[in-house]
Parts: structure tokens; C-alpha cells; sequence
């Protein structure tokens, strides 16, 4: 993939890693822009055809040298029961599995519009970029993106986020410099699930619970019945 990729009448950007035919592009605005979730949602819709999704940024330098190649993500399941501990999911006396999603929900591009015109309007990240990748979770990957520091690596957050994707219809729309930004279409099935749901949000994010939770086994399940927009930071 090269520049001719990239659709036309762009905002001002650049092009800030490119390795040719069996690398990455990746694009991004030279400034924030106001009405960038507007930008996110047409690039969001003409992903197929680029080959580039669009991911909302708080900074533009939050990563190191990006990859030539493309890590193999971590399956999920794998990385839940081997992080999983008796104190890490009260609920549960051993790990329960992977979380069950309702049978229906909302349109994840919809969904994902919506998210993405939150994090703007909230002034959490306000660049666009275009990155060569063929879903929202494999953006960490392609990026090299480190804000999860050293709680887990880009090939288990890649796997985690491709897992709830395919569940719960989650989109990735935001990086910040320690802050992911994802919507989510499909709620648990149930709130038993909603209870093992929040146990893989901890797993894969402890530093979020224990900074806004004094009980989040308590209170978090019951908002993930009908959360449509999910954040994670990392300290």
C-alpha cells in the first residue's frame, strides 16, 4: 500500500511512516481539528476501500518505531485464564470463561460514531489518523502504541480488543497517551455475564478500577448492561 491509498481532500497531514509494499501506511493531521469526529465517521465508512481505519488521537508522538511487520495477537481466552487469580474476580471461585453477549444489539458503526463525537466534544483527542490496518484492534499493533506500560503487552491488548469486537461489537475509535477509547454495540447477555465482563475489563485494565472504584463488582456490572461507550487507563 503507498500514498495513492489515502482518500482524497484530507485536512492538512502527513504521512509519518510508510515501508512500501510490505509495510504500513500511516497518515495523520498536522493539527487538532474541531469537527474531528465528522472526519472520523466518513473515514470510519470508506475503510474498506482504503485499507486505513481511523483512530482519534490525543497526541500524534505516543509510540515508538513503528512495526514493518504485524504481530500474531494474543488469543483472549488464553491471556484471561492465565492472568486470572482468586482476588482478581471475587464473583468467581475459578475463571468463568470468556463473556456471553446478548443476542442483539446496535449497529457497531453507529455506535462508534457516537463514541468517537463523545471523545471529541469532551476534548479527549482531537487528531486524526489513518492507519494501514484491517481492524480497529489492530491499530495498538500497528502503531506501537506503548500506553498500557507494563501491564500487558500490544499483542495481548490486540487480541483482547479483536475479542470483544467479535462479542460485543466493540469499535476502537481513540488512543490517548494512556487512555483507549472504545464503543460498544452488544451488551452482556445477562448480568451474571455482565459480572465476568467486568472481570476481563479488570484483568486487562486494573488501574481503571482501582482509581474510579471503591466496589466495582457492585456497581461497574449493572453500567455494563447498557454502556455503550467503554474507556480504559492505564497508570
Amino acid at each position: 500500500m503507498d500514498v495513492t491509498s489515502l482518500p482524497a481532500a484530507l485536512p492538512p497531514g502527513r504521512i509519518v511512516e510508510s515501508y512500501g509494499r510490505s509495510g504500513r501506511l500511516v497518515w495523520m493531521s498536522d493539527r487538532k481539528l474541531w469537527d474531528a469526529h465528522e472526519w472520523w465517521r466518513r473515514l470510519y465508512a470508506d475503510r474498506e476501500r482504503t485499507g486505513l481505519y481511523p483512530v482519534l488521537l490525543e497526541y500524534t508522538v505516543d509510540w515508538h518505531e513503528l512495526n514493518v511487520g504485524g504481530e500474531v495477537p494474543v488469543d483472549a481466552a488464553e491471556y484471561f485464564r492465565d492472568a486470572w487469580e482468586p482476588q482478581s474476580w471475587p464473583s468467581f471461585p475459578a475463571w468463568p470463561g470468556l463473556a456471553a453477549p446478548a443476542a442483539t444489539g446496535a449497529e457497531p458503526g453507529a455506535c462508534a460514531a457516537e463514541a468517537a463525537a463523545a471523545v471529541v466534544r469532551e476534548d479527549r483527542a482531537r487528531y486524526i489518523a489513518l492507519v494501514q490496518a484491517g481492524r480497529g484492534a489492530d491499530v495498538p499493533v500497528a502503531l506501537n502504541w506503548t500506553g498500557m506500560g507494563n501491564h500487558m503487552d500490544k499483542d495481548e491488548l490486540s487480541g483482547v480488543l479483536r475479542s470483544w469486537e467479535d462479542r460485543f461489537g466493540a469499535r476502537l475509535v481513540g488512543l490517548g497517551h494512556a487512555d483507549v477509547y472504545l464503543s460498544a454495540a452488544i451488551p452482556p447477555k445477562d448480568l451474571h455475564q455482565a459480572h465476568v465482563l467486568a472481570g476481563e475489563h479488570y484483568l486487562a485494565c486494573p488501574d481503571w478500577f482501582h482509581n474510579n472504584f471503591d466496589d466495582w463488582e457492585s456497581t461497574y456490572p449493572e453500567e455494563l448492561m447498557t454502556a455503550r461507550q467503554w474507556r480504559f487507563w492505564w497508570d
